[in-house]
């Protein structure tokens, strides 16, 4: 094992700051894996997860390369208001430090076109040689954009990406692309999730999709020459409080599992998957449920529920008037994720329900 770390340079004098990685295995060997948690700054379960699992990779036999980034945002983790972290958005900019990433797909197309065969791991090859070339390229205008740039540096040309999360309350589910199902149903048996949400391009530019988008483009522009390299995933480890050591700990084991089956680890006391595959629908399928006025929220369902179309999810009560609001499933299916704070806003979103049709379109994803 070898610590890195990886100087980002501050907007303003004495504001320096790095991002510190762990590197497994042989430089260059496949399958290259990397792992981050915390681009959102206030989500901690991936954190815990990646304390217990590192242990675990020090003592593993490591095939390929692996790269592990603690924490991931070192701008967030600076930003409290109130005694409370605020690691989601830049206070600086406004933006969410999980959109907006380059769109490598589009730079590199007309860079490539000329340079392409018909041998498809040949190509592979060089497009991941354009993609650091371009990211190379690309300025660095504030501590945002270089943190963007930096994490892309080191994961870009990996055949594996976990991008470990959390949601506010939830179950463990999980993002991926439509490219590569089996794989995301993999995953799903190996960590225990709960959902599957899969989209080939759901918008906003998101980490993960930074790695993947580019090869579905690459595909539509040129045909069967452009290969499916690579595997990207957000993990969302359940909600924010969800953080002990017990649940790390198994969370890691599971992960590590997963490593094991795609042939980036050899484990001493290696397992296979022991969970069932969770179901996989489209990201286009959930749907968001609203507050239809402000005041206490008291539910009667839990994430990982199922619930009918029209089932009562919960009550909004304005404690002033005594004014109470069923909140109803607005479809059948998996109510996975809800949210924290029991008073609301009108307007407010409150819960997640998904189910198996799409019903969306556009950006897909939420602030």
């Amino acid at each position: 094992m070898m610590i890195e770390n990886l100087p980002l340079s501050g907007d303003s004098p004495g504001t320096r700051r790095h991002l510190t990685l762990y590197r497994f295995g042989t430089p260059g060997a496949r399958p290259k894996v990397y792992i981050q948690a915390a681009l959102h700054a206030d989500e901690m379960p991936g954190v815990v997860v990646i304390q217990h699992l590192l242990p675990l990779l020090e003592n593993a036999e490591i095939i390929g390369e692996i790269v592990v980034v603690p924490v991931a945002n070192p701008i967030g983790l600076a930003q409290w208001t109130s005694h409370k972290p605020f690691g989601r958005f830049d206070t600086s900019t406004g933006q969410n430090f999980n959109r907006n990433y380059p769109d490598l797909g589009s730079i590199i197309t007309p860079r490539i076109k000329d340079k392409l065969t018909d041998d498809a791991r040949a190509n592979t090859r060089l497009i991941r040689d354009e993609m650091r070339a371009v990211l190379d390229e690309q300025p660095a205008n504030s501590d945002l954009d270089e943190l963007r740039l930096t994490l892309l540096k080191q994961s870009i040309d990996a055949d594996y990406v976990l991008d470990l999360h959390c949601d506010a309350q939830a179950v463990v589910h999980h993002y991926a692309s439509t490219i590569l199902p089996d794989v995301s149903d993999l995953l799903g048996r190996a960590i225990g999730s709960k959902l599957a949400l899969l989209c080939e391009v759901s918008g906003g530019h998101a980490f993960d999709e930074a790695h993947t988008t580019p090869w579905a483009k690459l595909r539509r522009a040129f045909g069967e020459r452009i290969a499916y390299p690579c595997f990207a995933t957000t993990i969302e480890y359940r909600g924010q409080l969800d953080v002990d050591d017990a649940t790390g700990a198994r969370d890691a084991g599971n992960l590590a599992t997963f490593l094991g089956e795609i042939g980036a680890v050899k484990l001493k006391h290696a397992q296979a998957p022991e969970h069932d595959a969770p179901p996989a629908y489209p990201l286009e399928g959930y749907v968001e449920v609203i507050a239809p006025q402000g005041g206490l929220v008291t539910w009667t369902v839990v994430p990982g529920d199922w619930v009918k179309q029209s089932e009562v999810l919960c009550h909004v009560t304005d404690p002033q008037s005594r004014h109470r609001v069923e909140v109803v499933a607005p479809i059948a299916g998996l109510m996975f994720r809800r949210e924290m704070w029991p008073m609301c806003l009108r307007g407010q979103g409150l819960a997640h329900v998904a189910g198996p049709n799409k019903l969306r379109s556009g950006d897909l994803l939420t602030s």
